[in-house]
Parts: structure tokens; C-alpha cells; sequence
């Protein structure tokens, strides 16, 4: 095969990744409504602002974060602990960077600032899902740029009402609620396996029982520990596999 038809298809398998990124992740368009005016309207409250609202949404791109954010400094809290509070919430980005940096190997600098850039809870698990399933390997980068191709400017979009237009919401709404339904409606479809099953829930009892600890820190220990059960989980069936497979090659 020509050195152009090899590029001739790489270009077409990028195009083919990049298309399946779109469609993937437009189904989390609709939960970005409700989650990004809550978030818009939030940012003006506490002080920042319409355009600064929206310059928040640009450049922080994490609706959690910057939903602790908004509360600590309507809350009264000095910017300083907001801010810290918001990058102790998104210390999670840290454990996905671990999880694709394999995938990285051969990535160029742009790329991987283009990755860091657009890592997000939803971005992450849409790859996850691609790698798990074996898809586009050759063109991840494209898959992965088609959903921030999607989701980044739908969230500025729906920041940017709720900053602008925001005030003009009913308050009997009540849309805070959203937030959390739209991280379950993202992490569920995943949970396959007893390993991910146990660290879903533990996780989540252990972020329930440890909510009250200051600076957010509940929910980074919440995570640890819902990690470590999966591990061990994996652990215990891996061991019990190997017992089995020990007690039939002795029979």
C-alpha cells in the first residue's frame, strides 16, 4: 500500500472517530441544561459577574469545582479557601490523568495540553468506555476531541443563560437537584462488573457518612476509599478464580 492511501486512511479513520465522539456523548446534552444554569446563575450570585461567569465556565470547565466554588463565596468564605476547596473537589482529574496516561505515549505536547484541557468527568468516561470496547485506538485523540468538541461550548452556552437571563428563572425549580442526577446517569451504564459495583456503592456510603468533613475533603476520602473496595473486590474474585482454576487442574 501507497504512503497515500496510508494517509488517506488514517485521515478517514480519524473523521470516523471523531464523528463517533459527537454521537456519543450528545446524549448528555439534555443533563448540561439544567447543570450549567444552575452553575451560571450561581457565578453572578456570588459576585462574579455575567462575564465573569462565563469566563469561569471557560477556562475551569468543571461543574463540580466551580459549583464549590460559587457556594464557598456566597457563603462568605475567603477566595482563597474557595479555591482550594474547588481544586480539592477536582483532585479526582489526577486519578483519570493516571488512567489514560498510557494512552498518551506517542501524543505530542499540543495533544496533551488539549487533553488536560478538556478532562472532565463526562470526556473521561466516554474514552473509558471507547477503550474498553477496543474502538478507534488508532485515533483516540480524534474520539476524544469530538466530544469536547460537543460538550465544552454547550456548557459555556448553558452557563452563559443562566448568567445572563438567570434571574428571570422561577425559584420554585429547584434545579440544584440536577447536578447530582446527572453524574448517576453518567457513572450507572458503567457499573458492569462486581469490582465497579462495590466501589460505586462504597464510595457513596462513605461520601453520605463523611459529608460533614471541612474543605470538601469528604469526597476525596469517599473516593479512596470506594477505590480500594473495588481493588479488593478484584482481588478477592481474581483469588477465588485462581482457587478454582488450582482445584480442577488437581482433579
Amino acid at each position: 500500500m501507497s504512503d497515500t492511501a496510508v494517509t488517506a486512511d488514517a485521515r478517514a479513520a480519524r473523521r470516523a472517530a471523531f464523528r463517533a465522539g459527537v454521537r456519543e456523548c450528545l446524549p448528555m446534552m439534555p443533563p448540561y441544561i439544567p447543570f450549567g444554569l444552575v452553575c451560571g446563575v450561581a457565578s453572578v450570585q456570588a459576585g462574579l459577574g455575567e462575564w465573569g461567569a462565563l469566563a469561569l465556565a471557560a477556562f475551569a470547565f468543571a461543574g463540580s469545582a466551580q459549583a464549590v466554588l460559587t457556594q464557598f463565596l456566597i457563603s462568605g468564605a475567603p477566595l482563597l479557601v474557595a479555591v482550594l476547596s474547588g481544586l480539592v473537589v477536582n483532585l479526582r482529574m489526577a486519578v483519570y490523568s493516571a488512567a489514560i496516561a498510557p494512552r498518551l505515549a506517542g501524543a505530542s505536547r499540543g495533544q496533551r495540553i488539549l487533553w488536560a484541557a478538556f478532562l472532565v468527568d463526562q470526556t473521561f468516561m466516554f474514552d473509558e468506555v471507547r477503550h474498553q470496547r477496543g474502538e478507534h485506538r488508532d485515533a483516540a485523540f480524534s474520539f476524544y476531541l469530538g466530544t469536547a468538541t460537543v460538550l465544552w461550548p454547550w456548557w459555556l452556552l448553558m452557563n452563559g443563560i443562566g448568567a445572563f437571563v438567570g434571574a428571570q428563572l422561577p425559584a420554585s425549580w429547584q434545579l440544584e437537584f440536577t447536578i447530582p442526577l446527572s453524574f448517576v446517569a453518567l457513572v450507572v451504564p458503567l457499573l458492569k462488573a462486581r469490582p465497579q459495583a462495590m466501589a460505586a456503592v462504597v464510595g457513596g456510603v462513605a461520601g453520605v457518612a463523611l459529608f460533614a468533613l471541612p474543605l470538601k475533603l469528604g469526597l476525596i476520602a469517599a473516593c479512596l476509599i470506594g477505590t480500594l473496595a473495588g481493588l479488593a473486590t478484584d482481588a478477592l474474585l481474581a483469588r477465588r478464580e485462581w482457587r478454582r482454576s488450582q482445584a480442577g487442574d488437581a482433579s
